[in-house]
């Protein structure tokens, strides 16, 4: 059975409602907020800014991508999400663009788990620096509907941005790895 995913990047909550559960079908995605991820008052972005470029996720969690998450509910229902690339190019003006690939499959008890095609989606949006730390905010109208602020930190090259997600029931924090890579974008 197969279980389609509206957009949203980062943190990405997948799940199934009990109700759509009870009757075997799936619900639609929920973008949650993650803890400690209220939206301060923002400020004016710093001179000490990343360079203008593209950072490619290189790990989820310390591991290679393409990253799987699999999970099994109380009533043998499996879920499995795959991460199989995320990109976040940083624009002139302090914006961004965030292209994330992804798989995500459902099975219920008893059903051998087949592999969806790979889902896609874009989100635009603007992004503050202070000090090493970056704060992504995604636009609303551009893709990021539903999508909570993400905060994350620069150190020579690379961004580590911790995001929280649904698999199924189960609540899940991936720590993403991303260097910069000025051949794509």
């Amino acid at each position: 059975m197969r279980m389609s995913l509206l957009p949203l990047l980062i943190p990405l909550q997948l799940a199934l409602s009990d109700a759509a559960h009870s009757q075997g079908k799936p619900a639609a995605v929920r973008p949650s907020v993650a803890p400690g991820s209220a939206s301060p008052a923002a400020a004016a972005p710093t001179a000490a800014a990343p360079a203008v470029a593209s950072y490619v996720a290189a790990s989820v969690n310390g591991g290679k991508l393409p990253s799987s998450d699999k999970v099994s509910d109380k009533d043998g229902t499996q879920y499995v999400v795959e991460f199989d690339e995320l990109v976040i190019a940083l624009r002139p003006g302090y914006q961004f663009r965030a292209a994330l690939r992804y798989r995500q499959t459902l099975a219920m008890k008893g059903a051998s788990i087949g592999r969806d095609p790979i889902q896609r989606m874009t989100v635009y949006g603007r992004y503050e620096v202070h000090a090493n730390a970056l704060r992504f905010i995604p636009d609303p109208t551009r893709g990021g509907k539903g999508i909570q602020i993400l905060d994350g930190t620069y150190v020579a090259g690379r961004i580590d941005v911790p995001f929280y997600y649904r698999n199924g029931q189960v609540s899940r924090k991936a720590q993403v790895v991303l260097k910069r890579d000025d051949s794509r974008f």
